[in-house]
């Protein structure tokens, strides 16, 4: 026998073993699979695929519960929850104060957590004011805790027109920032 046809012959023999160990008859060893692909109507051969499968994503532990706003809007009057569905308003003479209220969710553990809440007035695309303060909530156990909260401005030198104010919340331990959520309100002439 020449060599050539000793390469030929053991080319065949390893060709035939491609698919061993497979539970899969189009799968082999490795995970890629053989699709028959018809280059002559009188042979076959099998075309390797290799099959990938995307590891998920993970998210990070910290930006997994991250402070969600629930609800915001101009009120008449604040002073306990519940008062931003009670106090629902839709506009505010200038000269009147403002009250922006908003709700706000957040998985905490025991102990006290420091947010970090803002609320910015825009008249189109001009801040009015922008005003954050610091607060400090403690809780017992770990859980999801929801708490409703307003803050008041004085409204004398804003124009007037329909403005919006937008609210965010930030954790500031581990940095976790809420989404920001809008509400619109007019400021009527006195």
């Amino acid at each position: 026998m020449d060599r050539r046809a000793l390469l030929v012959a053991a080319g065949a023999c390893l060709s035939g073993f491609a698919g061993c160990g497979s539970s899969d008859p189009g799968e082999s060893a490795d995970g890629a699979t053989a699709t028959p692909t018809a280059t002559d109507t009188s042979t076959e051969t099998p075309t390797r695929t290799p099959t990938t499968t995307p590891l998920p994503t993970r998210m990070p532990p910290e930006r997994r519960y991250e402070p969600q706003l629930l609800d915001v809007a101009l009120v008449s009057t604040w002073s306990e929850s519940g008062d931003l569905s009670a106090n629902r308003i839709e506009s505010v003479r200038r000269g009147q104060p403002a009250v922006v209220a908003y709700r706000y969710r957040l998985r905490v553990p025991d102990g006290t957590i420091n947010l970090k809440e803002g609320v910015d007035v825009l008249d189109g695309d001009e801040m009015v004011v922008r005003r954050s303060r610091d607060i400090d909530r403690s809780v017992e156990s770990a859980g999801l805790y929801t708490w409703e909260n307003a803050m008041t401005f004085d409204t004398t030198d804003w124009p007037s027109g329909e403005l919006t104010a937008t609210v965010a919340i930030g954790e500031l331990q581990l940095h976790r920032v809420s989404n920001r959520v809008s509400t619109t309100f007019a400021v009527t002439a006195p």
